[in-house]
């Protein structure tokens, strides 16, 4: 059987024990914490720079549609260019083929 000194000295060993294990967890937490705020800070930092990425890939996407526009647009006025040249030329054969019929 435990006398009373015993016993209160085994209580004090494991409050003791608590005690540290407690300090212990609070200081675990403690760099936990600034942890996350370190993490919190890089996460909202990425996620910045992910809109900023966005945005550029956006007016990316719409200067090449814009271009590809330009470029349809630059490709109907060569060929009607191409038409009008065409009809002059169907148009002067005639009289081309007249200088050579009189000669």
């Amino acid at each position: 059987m435990y006398n009373p000194a015993e016993i209160i000295q085994d209580i004090q060993e494991r409050l003791d024990h608590v005690i540290r294990d407690y300090q212990q967890i609070i200081e675990k937490n403690k760099k936990l914490e600034t942890e996350n705020k370190t993490l919190a800070t890089s996460l909202e930092e990425a996620v910045k720079q992910q809109e900023v990425f966005k945005e550029k890939l956006d007016n990316i996407r719409q200067e090449t549609l814009r271009d590809h526009k330009g470029l349809d647009q630059w490709k109907s006025e060569t060929r009607k260019e191409i038409r009008g040249l065409m009809k002059e030329v169907e148009k002067c054969i005639p009289q081309v083929e007249s200088i050579f019929e009189k000669k």
